[in-house]
């Protein structure tokens, strides 16, 4: 059993979550907003072909996507814990 009033104990673990999946999407609209600079990001000298762009893009849509469903899924998460708590 909790007190009355203090916060359920996996909202700290649910923010953290959060703030990661937020800093996932984040970095995907870096990627997509700023491929040259991402593909230098990425590059490696012993790789076969470089990074380019265009896969620095793609790497930037699926960071996007999957950030904002983890976020939404924490989001909704964070509602129920709060309304049943």
């Amino acid at each position: 059993m909790r007190e009355t009033g203090a916060p359920p104990p996996e909202l700290l673990p649910l923010v953290l979550f959060l703030a990661l999946a937020v800093l996932f999407a984040v970095f995907g609209l870096y990627l997509l907003r700023r491929p040259e600079r991402a593909a230098a990001l990425f590059a490696d000298r012993d790789a076969r072909r470089a990074f380019r762009p265009k896969d620095a893009r793609a790497v930037g849509a699926v960071f996007v996507i999957g950030g904002a469903a983890l976020a939404l899924i924490g989001i909704v998460r964070l509602a129920f814990i709060l309304a049943l708590g």
